[in-house]
């Protein structure tokens, strides 16, 4: 049975009858008992206003007592917390009651029992600030978390636009491609139960034997015929598998692990991408980093196929690959229904190969439609080009890992340690030197107020011109993005006049953060990270940015690999040969 909502016993009353008791008594037009009962209103309530006992300070009065810990101290804490969970440093109930100790015990506050909040002072310190809950953080490894930062992805998203614009390229001629792997065993979907089982149990498969699907599809809402991977050693293997049942068109093919290699990329990119992408080009190929992708015999077909291959930036495919983001989620909510109902309708059929085609062929239809590939390729920014479709969330785990840059006082403000949000201030043609008074631009100063994120390296001139150039090649992409608080003939005179130099920023002078201001900071802050020095000598091999794969530049870096470890085994060889022949 539903619990009753529990009366309303707190305010029954508005607050203009409130104030109209408290004049009558004032003025001595009524008594206590007369104004209460002509206005509805608590004896108490009225006689705590009359004698100054209970002021409202502006932020409204609220029954019961005050908090242990004043407004603004609570606010700077939920603050703070919320930065560390949008950073992927989330802090957990159990951490912020001891957080919560630690300041109280800094500050020589004695509110709490035994110095620490109890479970009472959090449900009031979550009924007080709604906007926070406790959330399972998602998974994100700590190589995503580095990479998904703001200069990688606008050096991806610049070269993106160029290739778009350079070679006029239709959302018809722009493709992405993926994998992603399927077991035999699915995960059940919810059903409906008996309220409180604690066992519930979800027939599937007896195999966790698993098929490696390759997808591909472009930003128009069209799609390849896939290729499964099956796990075996001989051609065999495919033999048990209801091929006729999958996906028309359809490539079967196998590896031991049923893993993706560079023969099978070979492959697909030949046999399946070729024959039906259409006799137009140039076109382009989006994918991610993996090995497979960057076979050289892949490079050099593409190359005169005419065939642009675009890596993105490693690590990043979970915001920037359009497969990933908007369809293999779907796909996998699919299949597993799929599986389910498969099960359901007929008890004595298993998850096997005879089987999986027919689910993979329902789950494959219901997923890969051309609304979940569209928006797929807008949520990235690929088409309609937009590198303001990438959230500002996404890149809040790299801000961490960000060095530090050597500001000048005179080009951009440094990120102050206070929490005030500093005013810029733009100065008038009266207060500039003589030199920068030639093209005077407003006769009047104007303040703005811009957080000092705004001026981090990451952030400057090259997200502007990103989006200055999406907007241009695609008129939509003005709707999705960011907005300004300043009127946009302002922002393009500003931005033109500070790259004229003819105005100069200057930073007043912030308020000086109070004691518990410090201690919160200090208690609630994440610590930085410390790089880790190198060998002097050494060099960093790890790929760090996007590449153009069919570039002159990385094929012939394959090509002299691919020479040098040929030449490497003809030496092992010739070793080889000598032993033997010396042991003869």
């Amino acid at each position: 049975m539903p619990k009753k909502k529990a009366p309303k016993i707190y305010k029954n009353y508005t607050d203009e009858n409130l104030d109209k008791a408290v004049v009558a008594v004032k003025s001595g037009i009524m008594s206590y008992r007369k104004a209460c009962d002509t206005f509805k209103v608590p004896k108490t309530t009225v006689l705590n206003r009359v004698n100054g006992d209970v002021v409202d300070s502006g932020d409204g009065i609220k029954a019961g007592r005050r908090p242990a810990l004043p407004m603004e101290v609570e606010q700077k804490i939920v603050d703070s917390s919320l930065k560390a969970a949008e950073m992927g440093f989330g802090i957990s109930k159990q951490q912020l009651i001891l957080k919560v100790s630690r300041l109280c015990k800094s500050l020589g506050l004695n509110v709490f029992k035994n110095n620490i909040p109890s479970d009472d002072w959090w449900r009031g310190f979550r009924s007080r600030h709604p906007e926070i809950s406790l959330r399972k953080p998602e998974p994100l490894s700590t190589m995503r978390s580095r990479m998904m930062n703001r200069v990688v992805v606008s050096n991806y998203f610049s070269e993106l636009l160029h290739l778009i614009s350079h070679h006029s390229l239709t959302p018809d001629l722009i493709w992405n491609m993926d994998e992603t792997g399927k077991q035999f065993e699915h995960r059940p979907t919810t059903v409906v139960a008996r309220k409180g089982v604690k066992s519930l149990p979800g027939r599937t498969g007896n195999s966790k034997e698993n098929v490696t699907i390759l997808a591909c599809v472009n930003a128009q809402g069209g799609a390849l015929p896939p290729m499964c991977i099956a796990k075996g050693k001989t051609p065999r293997c495919l033999e048990s598998f209801a091929t006729m049942d999958s996906p028309p068109g359809t490539l079967w093919t196998y590896q031991e692990r049923a893993w993706m290699c560079d023969l099978l990329g070979e492959m697909w990119f030949s046999q399946v991408f070729i024959p039906n992408i259409g006799p137009k080009r140039p076109q382009l190929l989006i994918l991610d980093s993996h090995s497979s992708h960057e076979v050289l015999g892949l490079l050099q077909e593409a190359v005169r196929e005419n065939i642009i291959i675009l890596a993105m930036p490693p690590h990043t495919s979970h915001h920037l690959q359009p497969l990933d983001k908007c369809v293999f989620g779907p796909f996998s909510h699919a299949y597993d229904k799929a599986c389910t109902d498969l099960l359901s309708e007929h008890p004595d059929l298993l998850i096997n190969k005879t089987t999986w085609p027919r689910v993979f062929n329902t789950a494959y239809t219901a997923a890969f439609t051309k609304e979940n590939i569209v928006s797929g390729f807008r949520a990235t920014g690929i088409w309609p080009p937009n590198p303001s479709a990438i959230p500002e969330s996404a890149f809040a785990p790299s801000l961490l890992y960000d060095k530090a840059q050597d500001r000048s006082s005179s080009s951009t403000i440094s990120s102050s340690a206070v929490s005030n949000t500093p005013v810029l201030q733009l100065l008038t043609d009266s207060e500039m030197p003589p030199s920068l008074t030639e093209s005077p631009t407003f006769k009047e100063p104007i303040s703005y107020a811009v957080p000092s994120e705004a001026f981090d390296d990451s952030n400057s001139d090259l997200n502007l011109s990103l989006l200055a150039d999406a907007a241009e090649m695609h008129p939509e992409v003005g709707a999705d993005a960011p907005e300004i608080d300043l009127p946009t003939p302002d922002v393009l005179s500003l931005l033109t006049s500070l790259g004229n130099g003819n105005f100069i920023l200057t930073e007043e002078e912030p308020v000086q953060s109070s004691s518990w201001n410090q201690e919160v900071e200090s208690i609630f802050c994440i610590p930085s990270s410390s790089a880790k020095k190198t060998k002097s000598g050494t060099t960093n091999r790890s790929i760090t940015s996007h590449r153009v794969l069919t570039s002159k530049e990385v094929i012939t870096s394959k090509q002299e690999k691919l020479a040098e470890k040929e030449r490497k085994e003809k030496l092992r060889e010739e070793r080889r040969m000598k032993k033997m022949k010396k042991s003869t």
